[in-house]
């Protein structure tokens, strides 16, 4: 990566700091840095005068070193990675064997780092590198750095920090955790310290490196989402919601600006629609001359109010995720939205001002049809009768994800998504409409490292020695069955690789999936 200035980037001192921890992106730099992860993580551990923390980027430099002093992973005392989509289990043991680290959690000892992993993926099943990875972080942030840097600084080897973290909640050490591991969250957002001074990039926006939102300032509005979509890991291992309020918003925005130099706002939670304070927070902004963007807004709950602020604010894309055409099928997946409303939505947009439309569909859903797959066209269809200037369909199948009620799931089988995509680009209005779909062996990837046990890290780690991304291959070389795994259903009394891993309500999940199982036999009938 070509040389960087940024501004408030924090370098230490390496002779008068006794732990070193390296955090792991196991991506490029502009996308490491869009999201809120890499600059909390980097917040909490610079704070504390006993640690530094340097940002390293997998980005597929060999060796991959950090930003700030532009040493190599073995050199840290702890190498930890946050990883939020199930690609990066490839690249970070990539990243490890680039660096001459192990990759065997066996074969390391107290001359190497420790190595570490948390974000969403492992929280939600973190068995696939069991054998890899020496801890694994179960739950927020907040609660778990000072834990770790504390249990490092009071025991001399390895053996001893694992042990230690093995005791405490939100920590899972394959090689010492007995029983249920419990996830930990931050119980209210304001009791924590906020990264206010965020490392932003002193690029031009077109630049290559500059994060995917541009050059601004993340505030997280809420953490996690009360709606509970079936199919929605967000959702389900992020409980309870936390909303942050408008007086804790505005403090942080105006220093947060101040310390940035920026003057645009990415507004950012999986349930922001529900914080009661989003329209003072847009309408504060807009007052005072500050650009800001909105994730997807839930259908049932914008307005022309909050419409014309989020427009005043800069934005002409309005982003919507109705995941299907078809009401019924809304309604199986736990997303009760009218059809009605989704059209009221778009019409409303387009006299608000919005230019352009995003949408989000998924294909293989529980009870999903031809009629379902055509009725996208005939939607996007409406919609561009409207008169945006472009509409974007961005169409994912849907991937069974632990700790959700459709965990229980399997993934549609390749054959059946690339027929339904067919259909659904045949139906398909032409300009203004772009359509773009994931494709089928990618999904069949992450499933498999979704939902997959302890063997799939032979798959992974197959995948990282010989630099390839064919799963059908590699997992045929280390004898692991990926069909078994990913296209067939698992029964509710079948155990399930991540079953000790508590991080969403089991007793709820049970309950919605009955509900679900209820819904469709009703059909069916």
């Amino acid at each position: 990566m070509p040389r960087l200035v940024e501004r408030n980037t924090i370098v230490k001192d390496w002779r008068k700091v006794p732990v070193k921890i390296a955090l792991v992106y196991p991506g490029g730099y502009r996308a490491g840095m869009t999201g809120l992860t890499i600059q909390l993580l980097y917040h909490l551990f610079n704070i504390r005068d006993d640690c530094l923390c340097e940002r390293v980027f997998i980005d597929g430099s060999k060796p991959p070193r950090s930003i700030e002093s532009g040493r190599t992973l073995e050199k840290f005392d702890v190498v930890a990675a946050t990883i939020s989509y199930e690609e990066g289990y490839v690249e970070f043991l990539k990243g490890l064997m680039d660096s001459g680290i192990p990759l065997r959690r066996v074969d390391r000892d107290d001359r190497h780092p420790l190595i570490l992993a948390g974000g969403i993926v492992p929280t939600s099943n973190p068995t696939v590198l069991e054998d890899y990875i020496d801890v694994f972080t179960i739950g927020d942030a907040e609660p778990i750095v000072n834990q770790l840097v504390k249990a490092y600084m009071e025991h001399r080897n390895k053996s001893g920090r694992l042990e230690a973290l093995s005791s405490m909640t939100g920590f899972y050490v394959p090689s010492f955790s007995e029983g249920l591991v419990e996830r930990v969250y931050a119980s209210k957002l304001e009791d924590d310290l906020y990264p206010t001074a965020q490392v932003i990039p002193l690029v031009d926006e077109s630049d290559s490196l500059c994060p995917v939102f541009g050059l601004t300032f993340n505030l997280e509005a809420t953490r996690g989402c009360g709606r509970m979509c079936r199919f929605c890991i967000a959702s389900w291992i992020n409980m309870p919601v936390r909303h942050r309020s408008y007086e804790s918003m505005v403090g942080l925005i105006e220093d947060g600006l101040k310390r940035t130099g920026v003057n645009k706002v990415s507004l950012i939670g999986a349930g922001i629609s529900d914080n009661k304070w989003l329209k003072d927070v847009c309408a504060y902004l807009t007052s005072k001359g500050v650009s800001f963007s909105t994730p997807s807004i839930r259908m049932d709950l914008i307005d022309g109010e909050l419409m014309k602020l989020i427009v005043q604010g800069g934005q002409r894309t309005l982003t919507l995720a109705p995941e299907s055409a078809s009401e019924y099928v809304r309604n199986l997946i736990g997303k009760p939205i009218p059809d009605d409303r989704i059209l009221e939505v778009a019409e409303n947009a387009y006299e608000c001002g919005f230019k352009r439309l995003k949408l989000y569909f998924m294909l293989g859903l529980p009870g999903e049809d031809r009629e379902c797959l055509e009725s996208i066209g005939r939607l996007t269809e409406a919609f561009a009768r409207m008169g945006f200037n472009q509409i974007h369909i961005s169409i994912n199948p849907l991937i069974p994800k632990p700790q959700t009620p459709f965990q229980w799931l399997p993934l549609a089988s390749r054959k059946y998504l690339e027929e339904a995509f067919k259909v659904v680009r045949s139906s398909m209005p032409r300009a203004p409409v772009s359509v773009e779909m994931l494709n089928p062996a990618e999904a069949e990837l992450q499933a498999l490292l979704s939902l997959g046990d302890r063997s799939v890290g032979r798959v992974v780690e197959y995948m990282a020695v010989h630099g390839m991304m064919n799963v059908r291959g590699a997992s045929r070389a280390v004898g692991v069955d990926i069909d078994g795994i990913v296209y067939k259903a698992r029964g509710l009394d079948s155990p399930l690789p991540w079953d000790r891993i508590r991080s969403a309500d089991f007793k709820a999940l049970r309950e919605h999936y009955y509900a679900f199982e209820r819904e469709l036999n009703r059909q069916l009938r």
